[in-house]
């Protein structure tokens, strides 16, 4: 992606577009994760009318790259500075992706009562392939079909194509996103929510292997830089417990030959309880336990990489968020996903970066970023932790080249 590829536009509470940033006024920053909550930054001039568009409560932006829409969402926090160098001030606008807003709600365990505190049921237990429920959980709980009290205003389902392998989900309020995460894992699936038109979407797709097609390395000119790093991972045995108690609780081992082999490659058996006590069905434990294996179950390759612009295969044309490429490290060939991106753009021209697989292998500030499973505390800690993530970022800048 370039500058010129990139347009941001302003939009209002009803999601009706206010303005175009012009390319010469633009200083964006973007971060990006796969099934998780985006941020972004957009510096305007306070006397702008665009600023005051975005200023008000429920407005926000639509970034749009080469192909597609990149993201869009809601500001969040409004700031204003001035200098003597700059008396009128400018307005430093925070936000957060769409998807945000299934990190803002639970997943009832009676959807159709939009009374948490009289719900009569005791899960919501969904069956079918995986990107099918996946749908099923979103439009019951705040899609068209959602009572009126929780229909999230705009939102519309995307296409499903009933991918992923048949799973079974009981919910009892977790949070959606989480509810998702768990979801599309099994079924190699990214998910998330998008302005298109003047409707909010809930969009899955496919995970694309390109690690044939797509081969990062320095040596070959697709990398500007790179910083990698390779950690145990989280788990290599998942106690998976169901209902009962004591000795007559329901009790599950999950392993896979990879994450044995990783415990033999690092010499530790690392052992996670996973609490199941919402179901009594072997296969739904036994899915708890495969979800544990798809999430940290392997040695992860942890990556920072700035693709190069000028390539053959550029990031956002070829290859994007949730594909899975190789990269070659020290000369070995490795697999991981494009988990993340940090995009830059502003008169001293444009940056991006992405991040392979897990990106906490680099600094204690990373680290501090790191993705958690609750999705929930995610979202309350982005004020919190911005100054955190800007460290991050610059540290991923420092390596980068200006195109």
């Amino acid at each position: 992606m370039r500058l010129q590829d990139i347009t941001v536009e302003v939009r209002d509470k009803s999601l009706t577009r206010r303005g175009l940033v012009r390319p010469e006024e633009l200083s964006l920053e973007l971060t990006d994760n796969f099934n998780n909550v985006g941020e972004w930054k957009l510096v305007l001039a306070a006397e702008s009318p665009l600023a005051q568009a975005l200023r008000q409560p429920g407005a926000g932006v639509i970034i749009t790259g080469p192909t597609d829409v990149i993201m869009s969402g809601p500001m969040v926090k409004a700031e204003f500075a001035a200098t003597q160098d700059d008396p009128g001030g400018s307005i430093t606008f925070e936000g957060v992706s769409d998807t945000v807003i299934l990190a803002d709600t639970l997943a009832f365990p009676d959807p159709a009562n939009p009374n948490g505190a009289s719900q009569t049921l005791a899960h919501d237990v969904r069956q079918g392939k995986a990107e099918d429920v996946m749908h099923s959980f979103v439009m019951a709980n705040i899609g068209p079909t959602a009572p009126i009290e929780r229909r999230k205003t705009a939102l519309i389902d995307g296409p499903s194509q009933g991918r992923g392998p048949t799973v079974i989900k009981s919910a009892r309020f977790p949070v959606l996103g989480n509810l998702l995460t768990e979801l599309a894992l099994l079924g190699s699936l990214g998910f998330r929510v998008v302005q298109r038109g003047s409707n909010l979407v809930f969009e899955t797709f496919e995970i694309t292997d390109r690690t044939k097609l797509i081969r990062l390395d320095v040596a070959n000119g697709s990398l500007a830089g790179q910083r990698v790093a390779i950690t145990p991972p989280g788990v290599t045995r998942a106690i998976v417990a169901g209902q009962g108690e004591l000795v007559k609780r329901q009790f599950l081992q999950v392993q896979t030959p990879e994450s044995v082999a990783a415990e033999t490659d690092w010499g530790r058996r690392i052992e996670k309880f996973i609490d199941q006590r919402n179901t009594d069905k072997w296969d739904e434990l036994q899915q708890a336990g495969d979800e544990a294996m798809e999430d940290a179950g392997f040695t992860a390759v942890n990556v920072q990489v700035v693709p190069m612009e000028d390539g053959a295969m550029r990031f956002g044309h070829d290859w994007y968020l949730g594909d899975k490429v190789s990269v070659v490290v020290e000369d070995q060939e490795l697999v991981s996903n494009a988990t993340g991106m940090v995009m830059k753009a502003d008169e001293d021209g444009f940056q991006v970066g992405v991040l392979l697989g897990d990106a906490t292998g680099f600094s204690v500030d990373a680290a501090l970023s790191k993705r958690v499973t609750s999705t929930e505390a995610r979202v309350s800690q982005l004020e919190r932790t911005s100054d955190v993530g800007a460290a991050a970022d610059n540290q991923l800048f420092s390596i980068m080249g200006v195109y």
